[in-house]
């Protein structure tokens, strides 16, 4: 048998460096990844005193959200790992107002539509529990900052249906808290596909305060929507590196 050549031995090992086998691609330390969302959102408001001060919120309906975002980590151990995301999620958002003078008589009903759309920047902890060579089952438990922005707000009356104002914006900062539960499947030595069970609770929205109709652009109180909780599934695809 003839011996293999230094040459060859420098090759195969530049072969061996760059394609590692399957069992060992999950050791890679750092992994990027790209994520795709559905779900609902459920919320509820406290508000009282909005438009002209005497309009209390009611029936928060969201419809459908989706989203995306990316994410980068770092794998601390084959078990723990640690990673920073941005997620975009976005959906149609709807309340009424009763507007209330000297409760309990009514002076009118305005229905609100608009888009309610959520900026977040996550930092998440996932623990792995191994099911077989390529699939492990997930958790995962991430804290953040979202920017939850209310914009193409249109005010109706509800008895006519006749255009009332469209009410201004606004884009609100608060903490987001996310935990999930889901499964990885190795489909190549360094690329994972995954899918996610998600709840977080997303913080609030609230609209500017002016609105703009027919008696031009007038000040009012905000409109609130608080305690906002979403329900999302995740696709997402990792490469490690």
């Amino acid at each position: 048998m003839m011996p293999m050549r230094p040459r060859y031995l420098l090759l195969a090992a530049a072969v061996s460096a760059a394609f590692p086998m399957t069992a060992l691609a999950g050791e890679d330390d750092f992994f990027v990844g790209l994520d795709v969302l559905g779900g609902f959102a459920f919320g509820s408001s406290s508000t009282t005193n909005g438009g002209a001060g005497f309009g209390t919120v009611d029936e928060v309906r969201f419809g459908g959200a989706i989203g995306g975002g990316a994410h980068i980590g770092y794998r601390l151990d084959p078990d723990l790992s640690v990673s920073l995301g941005y997620q975009h999620i976005r959906s149609n958002i709807r309340w009424s107002a009763d507007f209330l003078v000297n409760p309990p008589f009514s002076a009118g009903t305005s229905d609100f539509k608009g888009m309610a759309s959520s900026d977040v920047i996550l930092g998440s902890v996932a623990y792995d529990v191994p099911l077989s060579e390529a699939t492990t089952l997930r958790g995962t438990a991430g804290l953040g900052l979202t920017f939850n922005t209310l914009s193409g707000v249109t005010e109706t009356d509800r008895g006519t249906g006749s255009f009332v104002s469209d009410v201004a914006g606004h884009t609100k900062i608060g903490p987001v808290a996310q935990v999930g539960a889901g499964v990885r499947h190795r489909i190549a030595p360094n690329a994972v596909l995954g899918l996610d069970a998600l709840v977080s609770y997303a913080g609030g929205f609230e609209t500017g305060n002016t609105r703009f109709g027919n008696l031009g652009t007038t000040p009012i109180n905000p409109y609130e929507i608080d305690r906002v909780l979403r329900v999302n599934l995740g696709a997402s695809i990792r490469f490690a590196f």
